[in-house]
């Protein structure tokens, strides 16, 4: 067990290296890695993470298959949609259900969607060598990132990577997580839900709240709640979810 835990610890340490290294010379990832990564025949055998490391954008990473009317990245399938639909899904199901349902909807529907693209990609074996799977999923992470430095700067470069992919790269916004607070945070710049629903006197991210959930309830396994506390439509700069251990926050009560 001694053993297997510092092997895990040496190849978090070279591959927080290796990717800091690159994140400070975008000379090397722009024109030469990214060029390897779409290449033919490489690019098939490549994983969607090393790719993306290496520079590959969302787009080049898709699989579009023409044929049976399918897209798709890493085995995750997908449909493209118009921004709209944002607006769309908070003002009918507000007509039909009224507004505190349709929040608790809006959450429900993001942090589902979440765990199910989250799943998907570990089970079809496409996003990251089976070797790194066990060191970004599992109960441990989130308690070992607050305590270790050198895990903390490495999850933190594997999901902002993931939400390059996934939210950014996709037109929702863009979404950092900061593992450096207490509790963890994560950071939306240009949120669709807030562009569309205009001003607000309270935040009215529900979706991207529940979005927000399902990444860490998924990753750590255990179940966790995501509350906005600033929003770009009530006037703030960024939106901003805190995460709570759903656990810990029935124990104090």
């Amino acid at each position: 067990m001694i053993l297997m835990q510092a092997s895990s610890n040496v190849r978090i340490k070279v591959l927080t290296w290796l990717m800091e290294f690159l994140e400070r010379r975008p000379f090397i990832i722009t024109p030469l890695l990214r060029l390897i990564a779409n290449a033919p025949f490489i690019s098939k055998k490549l994983m969607v993470l090393p790719r993306a490391f290496m520079g590959a954008t969302a787009f080049e990473i898709h699989d579009v298959d023409r044929e049976n009317g399918r897209i798709g990245i890493g085995g995750v399938e997908e449909i493209m949609a118009g921004s709209k639909i944002i607006h769309l899904l908070h003002t009918a199901l507000a007509e039909r259900m009224g507004d505190e349902k349709k929040n608790e909807a809006l959450y429900d529907m993001g942090m589902n969607l979440c765990k199910w693209e989250v799943s998907q990609a570990l089970e079809h074996g496409r996003w990251a060598p089976a070797v790194l799977v066990p060191l970004i999923f599992n109960g441990r992470i989130l308690d070992d990132i607050q305590t270790d430095p050198v895990m903390r700067r490495f999850f933190q470069s594997v999901m902002n990577m993931m939400s390059r992919l996934i939210t950014d790269e996709g037109g929702w916004g863009r979404l950092e997580f900061d593992f450096d607070s207490l509790p963890l945070r994560v950071i939306l710049s240009n949120s669709q839900e807030a562009r569309w629903l205009g001003k607000s006197e309270k935040p009215v991210c529900h979706f991207y709240a529940g979005i927000v959930a399902g990444y860490a309830s998924t990753i750590s396994g255990e179940p966790f709640e995501s509350r906005e506390i600033a929003c770009k439509a009530a006037g703030q700069p960024h939106c901003i979810f805190e995460l709570h251990r759903l656990a810990s926050r029935s124990s104090d009560v």
